[in-house]
Order: structure tokens, then sequence, then C-alpha cells
């Protein structure tokens, strides 16, 4: 792992205040509207890796869900229940209101806070869809997912292995410059490799990747499941 991939000295710090910033100024442009913004490709593309909640009805926990796209969508596919967590309140304020209109107040929960430090009942899957790039400490978020997760773990990052990663570098180094210049919250490259070894070791394997553009998508299923057990686990409670 580069050393520009490392986790800062002060990872552990509460979470850069321009992350909230910035995803408030952009959920700030559909205030008032009927309509919602839709689902990037990369979100859309994870949804299509995750139409197996149809059959397995699952609880879910999203870390950074946004606005709620993926976890309202999710809902429509039958999930038993959705927690979204989140730093931007305007996001939150936002998923909550997609999710009323389309009829899934009841069995979802959108609340402002720190992924990396959540504590909640664990659900079956939990989400990081475009979130661990904000993170300075992969490895403290990865971790928070791994103590939440019953069945599986699904991803979306920066490819950082191959020529997607030797485009990924400077081009997202160019990208935090000029966020910088503007006010806005740096984004990471972090070693996918390192984070599938964490996901490896905690007993979660893959079962379905993809490629979008310069992005990774990863969906892990555990394994060996000895750190909670099915009757443990928040199914639409």
């Amino acid at each position: 792992m580069d050393r520009a991939d490392e986790p800062a000295a002060d990872c552990c710090a509460p979470p850069d205040p321009r992350i909230a910033r910035q995803f408030d100024a952009r959920a700030a442009d559909w205030e008032g509207l009927d309509e919602f913004p839709d689902l990037v490709d990369v979100s859309a593309r994870l949804l299509d890796l995750l139409r197996d909640a149809q059959l397995r009805r699952p609880s879910v926990l999203e870390f950074g869900c946004g606005t709620g796209a993926v976890g309202v969508a999710l809902l429509e596919m039958d999930a038993a229940r959705v927690t979204g967590i989140d730093l931007s309140p305007a996001s939150i304020a936002l998923a909550r209101r997609r999710a009323e209109a389309a009829g899934m107040a009841s069995k979802s929960t959108f609340e402002v806070g720190n992924a990396a430090e959540v504590e909640s009942a664990p659900h079956d899957w939990v989400i990081m869809d475009r979130v661990i790039c904000c993170f300075g400490d992969p490895d403290r978020l990865v971790d928070r997912a791994i103590a939440h997760a019953g069945e599986r773990i699904a991803i979306t990052v920066p490819e950082s292995r191959g020529w997607r990663g030797l485009v990924n570098r400077p081009l997202w180094a160019v990208e935090f410059a000029w966020d910088r210049f503007r006010g806005g919250c740096r984004g990471y490259v972090h070693d996918l490799t390192r984070i599938e070894r964490r996901l490896g070791v905690a007993g979660f394997q893959p079962a379905g990747t993809a490629r979008i553009g310069l992005w990774f998508l990863g969906i892990y299923d555990r394994v060996l499941n000895t750190d909670v057990s099915p009757d443990s686990r928040s199914r639409g409670a």
C-alpha cells in the first residue's frame, strides 16, 4: 500500500465537517421538489448484484446512505427493513421523504450519524456504497461493518488495482486539489486488497463482483457465521 493511502495520524478524529456540508449542498437542490435524485450508475449496478433481496428479505444497514435511493429500492424489492446512517442532515431529510413517498416509512429508519462510530442492532446486510472513499481510515469503517453484518457486506470503491488503479490515483489527487480549493472534502483511493483481506479474516468471502468505469463493486457473504447468530439479527424489528 502506498503511504498516500495510509490512514492519517488523526484518523480517529471526528469526521471532516466538509463532508456533511458538501452533501447538504447537493441535497438542497431537491428540497421542495416532488422528485428525488436518481441512482447513479454505480449504485444501480450494485442494486443489480443485490437482486436476491427479493428471496432473502434481509434487514439492511446502510452506512453513508445519502438520500436513501438504494435503501428504498431494496425495500421495494421486499427487504424486511432498512436503517440508513449519513453525516448529511439534508440528505437524511430527503431519504425520509423518499421513503414516505414510496410508502416505506414504517419499514425504514434514517438517522444522522458517523458510520465509523455507529452502534446499532446487527442487521443481515451492511452496505457501503461510495462511502469508504470518504474516510481516511478504511479499517475502522470496515470493522464497524463486520461487527454489524450477519450475512453480507456490499461495497463500491474506486478500484486501486491494475490499470484502473493507475488511473484513479492521479485522478483522485487532482480532484482532491480542486475540492480543497473549493472548500470540499477529500476522497481516497484505498488499497482494495487490504480491505478484502480484512473482510476475509472476519469470514466474508466474495460472492459477486463487477466493475463499472473506474469503480469496483463487491458482494461478500459470511462463510463462517460465528459472531452473529440468526436469532440475534434484527429482521424488521
